[in-house]
């Protein structure tokens, strides 16, 4: 795949992913999307440089070929941004099946994402690395920054008030 393709590609998933997140993201609750944004980069960042130092993957076009050997686009501004959709789409009131089915369908979706990303795009490609690691890494990601964002906002129960 050339340049251009690749340039189309990351400019219409980035379309995509801001227009949903505009339609999504309530403007009061912007506060809870940026620090699951900013824990899910966190873990996107330290599993992007082993993969990378490990030959798990490689990233034959990259964003910013000499500052990083990862694929900055997705592991630091699609996937983040995606977890931010999922933190608020997630149905916490329904019951557990349903929730585990939004986890399944929501890490689906992901990996035919990640799958299409490896092989119409330069973006990344697999050398030790398949789907089905990224679909248990998916589900282990945004779990673990769901359950962040619900702890880091969860109020204390004498709390009931902002304190000057």
């Amino acid at each position: 795949m050339n340049f251009p393709q690749n340039v189309t590609w990351i400019t219409i998933t980035s379309i995509i992913v801001v227009i949903l997140l505009i339609l999504i993201v309530p403007k009061n609750r912007i506060r809870e999307a940026w620090i699951n944004f900013l824990f899910f980069q966190t873990l996107t960042w330290g599993t992007g440089v082993i993969l990378a130092q490990y030959h798990l993957l490689k990233s034959p076009f990259r964003i910013f070929p000499k500052a990083t050997t990862q694929d900055f686009f997705n592991d630091f501004t699609i996937f983040p941004a995606v977890s931010v959709i999922y933190y608020f789409l997630y149905p916490f009131q329904q019951k557990w099946y349903i929730q585990l089915f939004f986890i399944l369908g929501s890490s689906v979706i992901i990996g035919i994402y990640d799958f299409s990303v490896e092989k119409f795009t330069d973006l990344k490609r697999y050398i030790h690395w398949s789907v089905i690691h990224q679909f248990i890494l998916s589900i282990l990601f945004n779990l673990g920054s769901l359950w962040f964002t619900v702890w880091f906002f969860k109020k204390s129960k004498n709390d009931t008030q902002v304190r000057s």
